[in-house]
């Protein structure tokens, strides 16, 4: 006895329009195609179906039983449906994700608006916090994933980069850095300048930099983050060089911006532990990052 899931629908259809034309118009194929199926599902498991009443189809005591029988196999069947749509992420457990201060306002924010499209359902763990303790945590099985800085230490974990992006000077609206398409080293040699510690990477190149030419800057304030730098630029403290995202950010607070001329740039990297999968949810979550970043890429990108 053999019969095949066209001949199930065309038997279901035609149980519940009692009509072989009604059932036709149901499935979108012709009457005589309904009526060829339903006959050679009847002869392959040699039982009678439905008699032919006045044009009507009407339900054999065997037919009601083989219906039931199919609806409870559906019902099986949305439930494996539905748990198919778990596994992939619609009700799967938390995505629990890092991300170092520079890229926590409008690119995180962009990121999760993205993620929702596809994931509504899934809760999401967020950790603020430096690259170094981002690292520890990704080691630790604490987070699934993180955004950190270039100088993250990768040991024992997959790192891709998402973005590399010119450093910009920033200070307040009216500040007469912003008549300039971009800012020198020399257009900064009698003012404030807020940077990042000393520790850091993109600082560290600044440094190099600074040295080959033989030039040094008036460091007024040093911040670990360049939220702080852009905050107290500007309040008026000094001009900072900060990470182009955290700039964004504060751009409707006033905060001016314009490209640092010299090559000194701030990274993004996306790191996972070396040797545990990582779910759909995580993987999109990359993406969604990446194309919350692209804009800057194209604007700022090195």
């Amino acid at each position: 006895m053999t019969f095949t899931l066209k001949q199930v629908e065309t038997f279901r259809t035609v149980y519940e329009t009692e009509s072989v034309t009604a059932a036709a118009r149901r499935l979108d194929v012709s009457p005589a195609t309904v009526s060829a199926t339903l006959a050679a599902l009847e002869a392959s498991i040699e039982l009678r179906l439905f008699e032919r009443v006045r044009q009507r189809m009407q339900r054999t005591p065997e037919a009601t039983l083989l219906y039931e029988e199919i609806r409870r196999l559906n019902v099986g069947l949305e439930s494996l449906g539905r748990k198919i749509r778990a596994i992939r992420g619609a009700a799967q457990p938390r995505l629990r994700i890092g991300c170092i201060h520079a890229y926590s306002g409008v690119i995180v924010s962009d990121a999760i608006s993205r993620f929702r499209t596809r994931y509504p359902d899934t809760p999401l763990y967020l950790q603020i916090r430096d690259s170094n303790t981002l690292r520890d945590m990704v080691v630790s099985g604490e987070l699934d994933l993180a955004a950190v800085a270039d100088e993250s230490e990768l040991e024992g974990l997959r790192g891709h980069r998402l973005a590399s992006l010119r450093a910009v000077a920033v200070f307040p609206a009216g500040h007469a850095l912003a008549r300039l398409d971009a800012v020198e080293f020399s257009h900064l040699a009698d003012a404030d300048v807020i940077l990042l510690n000393a520790e850091d990477g993109s600082r560290k190149r600044l440094d190099s930099l600074l040295h080959q030419a033989g030039q040094s800057l008036r460091v007024a304030i040093e911040t670990p983050y360049s939220s702080t730098v852009c905050q107290l630029s500007l309040a008026g403290h000094g001009v900072g060089i900060a990470n182009p995202a955290t700039a964004l950010g504060m751009e409707t607070a006033g905060l001016c911006y314009r490209p640092l001329a010299a090559p000194v740039h701030f990274e993004c990297h996306m790191i996972l532990h070396g040797s545990r999968p990582l779910s759909e949810a995580g993987k999109f979550w990359a993406t969604c990052l990446r194309a919350a970043l692209a804009p800057l890429v194209e604007r700022f990108g090195v």
